[in-house]
């Protein structure tokens, strides 16, 4: 018997991981794009780490976390710290909760698996989701990944990138360069690339992604606070987008459960958004 457990538990540990280490993604049903209206000229996009629902009690609530959403009429939103069916939060898968009460399409990518659930990024979007894949980043304290996501926007790829940087300044180096090597390979037209990069807007470590995609915020000058507390007060969350795209305008309310503030910006597409957009 002793045995035969030798064999079974490293091989039910090994399943348990990569099972619950997977990608998971959810389009609702073709039907329910059909009762709604979208804008085909402009998007809005948000980014926003949850802390896992929880408030400063520790209290887990992702239909509170959904609600605070669904103020801002958002059809993109990029989501950090995201637990699933990890103990502190209740078991509860949280990106499918938020999604179904906001009737989004989602895409879930654990960075780290504790074996009983996993934590990480996820994606929502109220337009079908094409595909998805997640890159591991490099790191020293705790495992970070970027989620790259295309979104079918007027009958055309549109590319969302969303990561979550780790908090030393070591590690970051290494993430952005590997996430500028990354860049470069793609084509990055309609495209925003957003999350929290644990990195303040005048750090010269963000001056490079500035040669792949714009930052509206810093070229006019305008900081919102994205985050509380003492010692990281202010912004680190951040969206940039492709050259194509119009900024309209971004705002972040210092308001909810978490310990960031959701980042909210509003674009506008190409007039020839089909034409522009084509792989």
């Amino acid at each position: 018997m002793r045995q035969i457990l030798k064999i079974l538990i490293p091989l039910l540990t090994a399943f348990l991981y990569f099972w619950q280490g997977r990608i998971e993604l959810e389009n609702v049903e073709a039907s329910l794009y059909m009762s709604k209206k979208y804008d085909d000229s402009a998007l809005t996009v948000v980014t926003y780490n949850i802390r896992g629902c929880r408030d400063n009690e520790g209290e887990a609530d992702p239909i509170a976390i959904a609600e605070e959403l669904g103020k801002l009429g958002a059809d993109i939103i990029a989501l950090q710290e995201v637990d699933n069916r990890l103990p502190r939060s209740g078991f509860v898968n949280q990106a499918k909760t938020i999604a179904q009460h906001l009737q989004m399409n989602y895409v879930y990518a654990p960075s780290i698996n504790f074996l009983i659930g996993t934590y990480g990024n996820a994606l929502l979007s109220n337009r079908p989701i094409l595909s998805s894949r997640v890159i591991p980043l490099p790191f020293f304290l705790e495992p970070r990944s970027l989620l790259d996501v295309v979104i079918d926007v007027n009958g055309s790829p549109f590319h969302v990138y969303t990561t979550h940087l780790g908090l030393k300044k070591s590690e970051r180096i290494e993430q952005l360069q590997y996430l500028r090597e990354y860049l470069h390979t793609k084509d990055n037209r309609a495209a925003v690339l957003l999350g929290d990069f644990n990195t303040r807007a005048a750090d010269p470590l963000l001056a490079p992604l500035r040669a792949f995609f714009q930052d509206p915020l810093f070229r006019r000058k305008q900081e919102l606070v994205t985050v509380s507390g003492r010692s990281t007060y202010g912004m680190i969350d951040h969206i940039f987008l492709s050259h194509d795209l119009t900024f309209v305008q971004a705002y972040s309310p210092m308001t909810g459960r978490s310990d960031h503030y959701p980042v909210t910006l509003q674009l506008e597409l190409p007039i020839s958004a089909k034409k522009a957009f084509a792989p």
